[in-house]
């Protein structure tokens, strides 16, 4: 299974032998040898053309890209060789975006971090090539040849065998080194191993690959941008709605109940019978009409598109049951998005006050103070809202919150109540 751990070789002894990733991590290690080689020096040269060969007008930006990519390139390579060895899933370094301007280009490569991580790491890599070749082999073959000690030390000059500063001269002592020599190979030479597969893939991951949070702030804004959007569509989808219906389904009604109105004038008395019926349709359709209208107002208000949040509030305030007070101060003006926002959330407070507070006046207040608009909508009535028991505040909440807005509410048992909802509005 894909990993993003630095080396997935186990630790315990007892399975330690039986998992591949011990001779994969040994294949690796032997591999960074030749990758020095390979990319240790085509990196560098790389580099050293890209900043050498920048000065150098066209061409010399030309190959200061060209050279780049072929740092990117190999990054990559070596991404997908700890991949297969490791089973490490990396993210990739992402080269800046072209801009169209060659010169642009060059100068943003240059002043890539990533591409002088990537340097760092095949500069690191030569160290661990160092310590890593010789290493295994002092753990593959080191301690084999020490196992067979009893059966050929007699056979040096002497009978002794030199090892550093000791001398076996003895089968005893050719056993003691042979019995050492086993469980230097059974326990220290896989942990070794495993330490220096840890310690590249630690490297590989913080040089070759994307920082887990510059990765995470990416989703997050990624993540922002499209809800952003999914709102966006939904305003203009109300907006378009309301278009459609002010346009024609309700035109439509008009001009039935302008019909109607007619037929019952050209009736006269005639037939009183049929004129109770086309009075009774009349009176249908008008109340069909106030209704679509009161639905189309809900949806997106046409006055909201054309004069703002100052005249379709006034409009709302004067269609209410109770005296209402209106201070819009919004400069400059907001995305229709926030603006609808605001507008639901005062047309909402309002219903609520004409269903619930019993209150004799109320207020609302919209201010703009830098990229953040204040909706405060007040009432004197019996108070006790709560958007945890309403289905209406609740749905404040969740419609000021996609726009990472804020809403509160305050409303003791006696009032007054006081929603406060504020709204990122941008620049």
């Amino acid at each position: 299974m894909a990993t993003s751990v630095a080396s997935p070789v186990p630790r315990a002894p007892w399975r330690i032998w039986r998992s591949p990733y011990l001779w994969l991590a040994t294949v690796h290690l032997l591999g960074d040898a030749v990758v020095v080689l390979v990319g240790g020096l085509l990196v560098p040269l790389m580099l050293l053309v890209a900043v050498v060969a920048f000065p150098l007008a066209y061409l010399g930006i030309q190959l200061t890209v060209g050279a780049t990519r072929v740092v990117y390139a190999v990054g990559k390579l070596e991404r997908a060789r700890a991949a297969i060895t490791r089973d490490q899933v990396i993210a990739p370094l992402v080269r800046p975006a072209g801009t169209g301007s060659a010169a642009a280009d060059a100068r943003a490569a240059l002043a890539d971090r990533a591409l002088w991580r990537q340097f760092g790491y095949f500069i690191l890599l030569l160290g661990m090539a160092l310590v890593g070749v010789p290493a295994i082999v002092l753990a593959w073959s080191v301690p084999p040849v020490l196992m067979a000690l009893p059966f050929y030390f007699s056979k040096f000059a002497a009978s002794k065998a030199q090892l550093g500063p000791f001398v076996v001269d003895s089968v005893d002592q050719a056993i003691a080194v042979a019995v050492i020599a086993f469980l230097f190979l059974f326990a220290v030479s896989p942990l070794l191993i495993r330490g220096l597969s840890a310690v590249d893939g630690i490297l590989a991951r913080n040089l070759l690959g994307a920082s887990e949070t510059g990765a995470l702030v990416k989703r997050v804004d990624q993540l922002v941008t499209s809800r952003q959007q999914v709102v966006d569509s939904v305003e203009s989808e109300r907006r378009r709605m309301e278009r459609d219906l002010h346009d024609g389904a309700q035109q439509r009604l008009v001009s039935l109940a302008m019909t109607l109105g007619r037929a019952r004038g050209r009736l006269g008395e005639t037939n009183p019978a049929v004129k109770d019926l086309i009075e009774e349709a009349h009176a249908e359709a008008m109340q069909a009409i106030a209704e679509l209208r009161d639905l189309t107002r809900g949806l997106h208000p046409p006055v909201l598109t054309d004069r703002g949040l100052d005249a379709a509030i006034s409009a709302v305030a004067a269609r209410a049951p109770v005296p209402v007070q209106v201070d819009v101060r919004v400069d400059p003006r907001p995305s229709l998005t926030i603006e609808a926002i605001a507008y639901f959330v005062v047309t909402e407070a309002l219903t609520n006050v004409a269903k619930h507070a019993q209150a004799a006046r109320a207020s609302v207040q919209i201010v703009r103070t830098g990229d953040v608009l204040r909706v405060v909508v007040t009432d004197d009535g019996r108070g006790g809202a709560d958007p945890a028991h309403g289905t209406g505040l609740r749905g404040l909440v969740d419609r000021v919150s996609g726009v990472d807005g804020k809403l509160a509410v305050v409303s003791p048992i006696g009032g007054p109540t006081t929603l406060t909802a504020e709204v990122p509005c941008g620049s």
